[in-house]
């Protein structure tokens, strides 16, 4: 079962051992700094509150609130808390990253948010369902981002849909900003991200309501406007469509 531990510099400590993986959520006081150190096992991690910067040996991240973090084992690294301090969810693992890698997955997110509320109220089915969540977030870190040999505007582009997606500029609006042709963005957005910029657009929508409808008692039609959507009833086909269920039961079965 999970157990809560509290040491120095840290606010709380949520742990539970999920076949070959061990699973914590873990809050750090702000303006923690973890000298270099490195962990005998891999890690895959999100951020689920709050900011920490990560150094490597060469590279330095800002992760923020769903970022996906995965570093093999052994790798050295330093870790400065932000003000407000971070929750992070951690798994351990035995073998599967490499290399170290760093980047924004709302998808990710989703994942740690259900590992925490297992870790939060376990039963007798927690660390199976915990293990099959720690899969998932495998499986993200493995795929990474989508692929790096893109033009620079075409990042642009994918930065600014990303930033305001939920009142998000038309395809015309968007190649103005980078500098070419609309249909020329299109193409080659779709190409590179497999999926298009409305599509892009809905999805973070979408994953980013998922995220309020577990964490927030924000009233459905509310919500609806808040993540762009026209009103409830159009967010509520999206959401079935996108999740299987109606926003409703998402948020009854998820709290």
């Amino acid at each position: 079962m999970s157990a809560l531990a509290v040491t120095a510099g840290t606010s709380s400590r949520l742990s539970l051992r999920a076949g070959p993986f061990d699973v914590s959520q873990i809050a750090f006081a702000g303006g923690r700094r973890l000298r270099w150190h490195a962990h005998p096992r891999a890690c895959v991690a999100v951020i689920v509150s709050g900011m920490v910067r990560k150094q490597f040996s060469g590279q330095a991240f800002d992760a923020g609130v769903a970022t996906l973090v995965s570093m093999p084992a052994e790798e050295s690294h330093e870790d400065l808390f932000g003000h407000d301090g971070a929750s992070i969810v951690v798994a351990e693992l035995d073998e599967g990253v490499e290399p170290v890698s760093c980047f924004s997955d709302w998808g990710a997110l989703l994942v740690a948010l259900r590992i925490a509320r297992e870790l939060a109220r376990p039963d007798a089915f927690s660390s199976l369902a915990i293990e099959g969540l720690v899969l998932e977030l495998s499986a993200l870190a493995g795929r990474g981002p989508a692929p790096a040999r893109a033009e620079p505007w075409l990042w642009q582009a994918h930065e600014i849909l990303h930033e305001s997606f939920r009142d998000a500029p038309s395809a015309g609006q968007i190649a103005a900003q980078v500098g070419v042709h609309p249909a020329h963005l299109a193409r080659c957005f779709r190409a590179h991200f497999r999926e298009s910029l409305g599509g892009c657009a809905r999805r973070l929508r979408l994953e980013w309501a998922a995220i309020e409808l577990v964490r927030s008692a924000v009233p459905l039609a509310q919500l609806a406007v808040e993540a762009g959507f026209v009103d409830q009833s159009h967010f509520t086909r999206a959401f079935r469509q996108q999740f299987g269920m109606t926003p409703g039961r998402y948020r009854a079965a998820h709290r």
